[in-house]
């Protein structure tokens, strides 16, 4: 197995600078709910940097005290995740919140209620986007978020899967560090092997150069080892000019207005 260590990527981050290019990151983290000793070092490993987060937070099961916790923290913009973060999916299917078997109309109807309770507990910190569960979105569901009140929409991969998007902003994740069969760090030569081939495409033109690159944590299942990865990535990308971490309304092309009312 190849090894890759913190000088291959900036070998490929001197590659864009020397294309006088800069790489656009942002930072999506999910499964918020409630303050936690996990949530506190995340808000101090990004804040420490100046880096803007996501933080996808399950409406149903979100508390007051979160929103309490935040209000020290000016980068943190809340995004919707899901609504109960309960899979719908039939046994033996991939799982799915925003669609599986379930009327499309329901769903919506979920996505209202998760919609205005996060506008309702975090106000104008929540930003109108939908961070998927299991970063899976029906096609069927896709164009409708405009109706439940979406204007952006976040899943896994590149967002030219997501043809069916009508006019949402999709911006996606591309790097999951966890290993979720062994739900562990997956290790760092895979990590940052990811990380430079996601640069490397965009950077040759293979991908989307234009949809910023999205790094998906999720801070409740961390070990050590991961949070010592992330800790060393903010450090390496925080000191490198062709490395910018960018904050939610500029990644999805938001206002930092606070979000309209989900229509009934």
């Amino acid at each position: 197995m190849q090894h890759t260590d913190w000088d291959d990527l900036k070998r490929e981050l001197d590659a864009w600078a020397a294309a006088d290019r800069v790489a656009a990151l942002w930072w999506r983290d999910d499964d918020a709910i409630e303050p936690s000793l996990a949530l506190a070092r995340l808000l101090d490993l990004t804040s420490a940097r100046g880096i803007d987060l996501g933080l996808a937070v399950i409406p149903a099961g979100a508390i007051e005290d979160l929103a309490a916790r935040l209000s020290d923290h000016a980068g943190v913009v809340v995004l919707q995740h899901g609504y109960r973060h309960h899979n719908h999916a039939p046994i033996g299917e991939p799982a799915v919140e925003v669609g599986g078997p379930r009327p499309v109309d329901e769903v919506l109807t979920d996505m209202r209620a998760g919609f205005r309770q996060l506008q309702s507990l975090f106000g104008e910190r929540f930003a109108p986007v939908l961070a998927a569960p299991w970063n899976r979105i029906a096609p069927p569901v896709l164009p409708r978020l405009r109706e439940a009140g979406f204007r952006g929409a976040s899943a896994m991969g590149p967002r030219a899967a997501m043809s069916s998007s009508g006019d949402l902003t999709v911006v996606n994740a591309h790097l999951d560090p966890i290993n979720w069969k062994k739900r562990r760090f997956a290790g760092r030569d895979k990590a940052l092997a990811g990380l430079i081939s996601e640069l490397r495409d965009r950077r040759t033109g293979v991908s989307d150069p234009h949809e910023p690159l999205g790094l998906l944590t999720h801070h409740l299942d961390h070990d050590d080892a991961l949070w010592v990865f992330l800790e060393r990535l903010v450090e390496v990308t925080g000191a490198h000019p062709a490395a910018q971490w960018i904050d939610v309304h500029d990644a999805f092309g938001l206002s930092a207005a606070p979000p309209r009312a989900a229509s009934a």
